[in-house]
């Protein structure tokens, strides 16, 4: 008799650890949970990972100081069939110069991507700083360099805007479940990644190999690659088998049924 068997990952070299720390399955692009950069002398965009949440299961909001910007997320409605326990953010962008508040912002969730475009406003007569200057000073500030060294290692972090229960384990980028007939549902996040960007098939009739491309989308500074074993199989007998794998990615998630 054929099992399916998780196949929780691990790190890409010894040496080096996993390319991406905030993903174990990311293998090329820019790293981390968020990314910032400033597209223009007053205007800032964010790419925050929130794998798990669809277009319409959010909220954002302005704070009273018009310094920050909080998105909030929440569970799909009642009735909608999920393998494992929802996840929900609370994510906040801060300005961090002193000169600006916040005027305006445009925001959208697309598989399972965050992306705002915050305009800044100019207070107490800044807009008298020569612009030039005043981009250095926030690209300064605001930008963030994704490929940076401290984005690899050995140590998967967890989404620090992740809502926990009081006494919850964290949910990791990898879930695997076994069902009552043998098969197996797999996920694994891969943020921006859309149907028709992915691939799943088995390999050797030993494992269940799976790959994720998710395009620039927007200001994004680059594409982000994945690829991943999600399952092996154990055929003791050695006879051959049928394996099917159906899914696809929703809302950043790559969602498997492995059956044989």
């Amino acid at each position: 008799m054929a099992l399916i068997l998780p196949a929780y990952p691990f790190p890409h070299t010894f040496a080096e650890g996993y390319y991406a720390t905030n993903n174990p399955f990311q293998k090329h692009g820019p790293k981390g949970f968020t990314e910032t950069k400033m597209i223009g002398v007053r205007k800032l965009f964010v790419r925050t990972d929130l794998p798990g949440v669809g277009q319409d299961e959010y909220t954002a909001s302005i704070d009273e100081s018009k310094k920050s910007v909080t998105i909030r997320t929440w569970p799909p409605p009642p009735g909608i069939n999920i393998a494992f326990h929802p996840r929900i953010y609370k994510t906040t962008t801060h300005l961090k110069c002193d000169c600006c508040e916040i005027g305006s912002f445009t925001h959208q969730v697309s598989d399972g991507v965050l992306r705002l475009v915050i305009t800044m406003t100019p207070i107490n007569n800044q807009d008298q700083i020569p612009d030039v200057q005043e981009e250095g000073r926030h690209r300064f500030l605001h930008d963030t360099d994704n490929y940076a060294a401290e984005f690899t290692g050995h140590t998967l972090l967890v989404h620090p805007d992740l809502l926990l229960p009081e006494g919850s384990p964290p949910r990791m980028a990898y879930a695997f479940k076994q069902l009552p007939d043998g098969s197996a549902h797999v996920s694994l996040d891969m943020p921006g990644v859309s149907k028709g960007y992915f691939t799943a098939e088995v390999e050797d009739g030993t494992r269940v190999i799976v790959t994720g491309r998710a395009p620039a989308v927007s200001h994004d500074s680059n594409g982000r690659f994945y690829s991943a074993i999600a399952a092996t199989i154990s055929n003791p007998t050695g006879t051959n088998l049928v394996f099917t794998v159906e899914g696809g990615p929703e809302n950043g998630v790559l969602r498997l049924n492995i059956r044989v």
